[in-house]
């Protein structure tokens, strides 16, 4: 279990990939990570969440603005919470 300053700085990690070239994913995944989104990911689900950040910005727009479905179904369930929340 990490302890509180552990988690504050993995939480700055994650934030810190959130940061785009694109700033409408910036604010998409930012604010995923910001409004405990990411909190709620099952364990498995965090670590597709952490490798969708090493996707091209390109790719990523493509997935949450552009119709573009991806091939793996985590990929898909993660984008689909991500865009749910972003809704919420």
């Amino acid at each position: 279990m990490m302890d509180d300053s552990q988690e504050f700085l993995s939480r700055n990690r994650l934030r810190w990939g959130c940061r785009r070239g694109m700033l409408e994913l910036d604010i998409l995944l930012g604010g995923f990570v910001d409004k405990h989104g990411f909190d709620a990911l099952s364990d498995d689900e965090k670590i597709v969440f952490q490798n969708l950040l090493l996707v091209s910005d390109q790719d990523l727009h493509g997935f949450f603005m552009g119709g573009v479905k991806p091939e793996s179904e985590a990929i898909a369930n993660v984008i689909e919470k991500i865009r749910r929340a972003a809704a919420s």
